[in-house]
């Protein structure tokens, strides 16, 4: 069975300012101690009073000050805020989120809260342990995935409001603006949970509706199924695509290659920006066809790649996978990046992989529904490796094989009459 709510399209507006935390100060005073003769008052001096300037101000206020019910429900508000940690500017998103939780959430699989910066999300728990946080505007949809073992698997920079990290979603007309709505929210039989969130166009002449249904497919996986809806009379075209910033141990000091991208083409905008090349992995050398470390600056695009098997190693035993899971359709392309010291605080610590529809544009026919559903799933792999011993031990056999002696076999009746 599934457990599913159905609700209308709701609003999100708005967010919350972030937490307030207030720091106890304490002074510590150093010096020589005098001597309490030497500062203490004596007995005989007469008592000084100090008059409080508050006692003036309460004087002035009438008798009933702090009694009459708005101040009291004023108090209460205030202490409820400090409480729960919000202030007064973020009541409004607060109460959003509130309202959404209460319709939205699914027991302990599904859950609406604030997160970033305040910003409402959507977090999807495993029974395994292992939880998804969805967010609600701009184009990141994603912007944290955790094993049930602790480890984050998306990078997210929270200094960088342009490119933060996370999944993000490439579609024509998503800006940070943007907001999507909760559509529907629920489980599957397994208990695995789901969000479904839809963007409308931003005025009234917009024809698409675009929706995204994030789930945790498995421990190990996160699925993410993207519908764009031509509700117009006429035909467009768009790319469409998800970036994931893989967490990864140390890109310029560790062991993060790239695996998959055998035997396709591919434009490498590093190379010529203005206008990519088209190039052939098979014009690689025998190890780069098959996996590729990531050394510098990287900005490729692969097209009609592998279903399955495209992925990183993160440098820590693990490989994370972005496949296709709506065949010849579906997302068939892949692009692979990362700035390196064009961004100098971050680029150690994520290698981009991307799966959509980059170089063939995708059609949305009139009045129709186009789907299609990717997963990135992390296992416990290192492939590279075989790669590279398979590639070394055929690096040894053909350099024993060139230094090797010709063995000529001669007969006896053969050699000269004087070496016989």
């Amino acid at each position: 069975m599934t457990a599913r709510v159905r609700v209308g399209p709701t609003a999100i507006s708005g967010h919350a300012s972030p937490r307030a935390f207030r720091r106890r100060a304490t002074s510590r005073h150093h010096g020589r101690r005098t001597s309490v003769s030497t500062t203490a008052a004596s007995s005989q001096d007469p008592p000084k009073f100090v008059r409080d300037s508050r006692d003036e101000a309460r004087a002035a206020q009438p008798l009933d000050a702090g009694r009459r019910p708005e101040e009291i429900n004023a108090f209460i508000g205030a202490i409820k805020g400090e409480i729960g940690g919000t202030s007064s500017s973020s009541s409004e998103t607060s109460a959003v989120t509130l309202a959404l939780a209460k319709e939205f959430n699914v027991g302990e699989r599904v859950r609406v809260t604030e997160g970033r910066s305040g910003a409402t999300k959507v977090q999807l728990m495993h029974p395994s342990g292992s939880y998804a946080d969805v967010y609600l505007k701009g184009s990141l949809t994603v912007g944290s995935w955790v094993m049930a073992n602790g480890g984050e698997v998306l990078f997210y920079d929270d200094g960088n409001s342009e490119k933060p990290g996370g999944i993000s979603m490439q579609f024509p007309g998503i800006t940070s603006k943007s907001e999507f709505r909760i559509i529907e929210t629920g489980t599957v039989a397994d208990d695995t949970p789901f969000v479904t969130i839809e963007l409308a166009g931003d005025n009234a002449d917009s024809t698409f509706k675009l929706s995204v249904e994030i789930s945790l497919a498995s421990h190990n996986a996160l699925k993410m199924k993207t519908t764009v809806h031509n509700t117009g009379s006429s035909k467009f075209e768009y790319p469409l695509g998800h970036n994931a910033h893989i967490a990864v141990s140390d890109a310029h000091h560790g062991d993060v290659y790239f695996i998959g991208f055998e035997d396709c083409v591919y434009l490498d905008k590093k190379l010529h920006s203005t206008k990519p090349r088209v190039r052939f992995t098979k014009d690689l050398d025998a190890m780069s066809e098959r996996c590729f470390k990531l050394t510098g600056p990287t900005d490729k695009t692969y097209l009609c790649t592998n279903d399955h098997n495209t992925g990183v190693e993160v440098g820590t035993g693990c490989t994370v996978y972005a496949q296709n899971l709506s065949g010849e359709t579906g997302c068939v392309d892949r692009v692979v990046f990362n700035p390196w010291e064009e961004s100098p605080k971050a680029y150690r610590w994520y290698a981009g992989l991307g799966i959509g529809n980059f170089g063939k544009l995708r059609v949305a026919e009139p009045d129709s529904k186009s789907s299609t559903e990717v997963q990135f799933k992390v296992v416990d792999a290192t492939p590279s490796v075989g790669i590279r011993e398979d590639f070394e031990l055929l690096e040894k056999i053909n350099t024993r094989n060139m230094l090797s002696r010709r063995k000529i076999d001669l007969s006896d009746a053969e050699l000269p009459s004087d070496l016989q």
